[in-house]
């Protein structure tokens, strides 16, 4: 939401970690742009919108949350409740290797029917929830290269509710998997990435997308 306030908070120093607080509130969460000297525009779906997060660093640990909440619009039937969004992630570096670990989801309460295994769903669109979990591992192998690895998995989730009369249907994962590597020889550098996706668009029925890339680059 435009027209909004937000606050981040001073690094503190709590046992040995820097803790850092932030939050922001908007009075009209419409999700449109404002040009100078213009107006917020209202919305029919939300009324306000608030969020907090939190970020703790320290002996190689990062660390944080995050959470926002859109207060649904009391005349709007498009929508069944308040929306939320919610996500933590840690990750640990201990010489050049760094691991690292996040969760989340989001409740959009739009309120339609759970949408069918074996069709794409949209996010903003689709009743049910999404949730999502991923993991990394990245090393500096040497001076000159470096590889890394991750694993994402996004989870439609049916609930079993919908708009009235509809039924729940399966849920469906789709999952990302990818590696990437850069090697640099003096002047030049090569990168690449290989990224395999089941089920996109969290369809059941859709074909794997699969993309791999290769760059050389070169300093002058």
């Amino acid at each position: 939401g435009n027209s909004s306030l937000m606050y981040f908070g001073p690094t503190m120093d709590i046992a040995g970690f820097g803790v850092q607080v932030m939050a922001g509130y908007a009075p009209e969460a419409s999700n449109t742009a404002v040009t100078d000297g213009g107006v917020n525009a209202s919305s029919n779906l939300w009324s306000s919108g608030q969020e907090l997060g939190v970020k703790i660093s320290g002996m190689g640990i990062t660390a944080g949350a995050y959470a926002n909440e859109l207060t649904k619009d009391s005349a709007d039937s498009e929508i069944d409740g308040d929306a939320m969004t919610a996500t933590w992630h840690v990750s640990y570096t201990a010489g050049p290797v760094s691991v690292g670990y996040q969760t989340g989801g989001a409740d959009t309460h739009v309120n339609a029917a759970a949408t069918a295994a074996t069709t794409a769903k949209a996010y903003t669109t689709a009743g049910g929830q999404f949730e999502y979990e991923k993991m990394s591992i990245a090393a500096n192998v040497s001076d000159n290269m470096s590889i890394s690895w991750g694993e994402l998995t996004e989870t439609y989730d049916s609930q079993g509710s919908a708009a009235s009369g509809a039924t729940g249907q399966a849920d469906v994962e789709m999952k990302s998997t990818s590696i990437q590597f850069a090697y640099s020889m003096g002047s030049m550098k090569i990168s690449g990435y290989m990224t395999d996706t089941d089920n996109p668009g969290w369809d059941s029925n859709a074909k794997s997308d699969e993309v791999t890339e290769l760059a050389v680059g070169f300093s002058f």
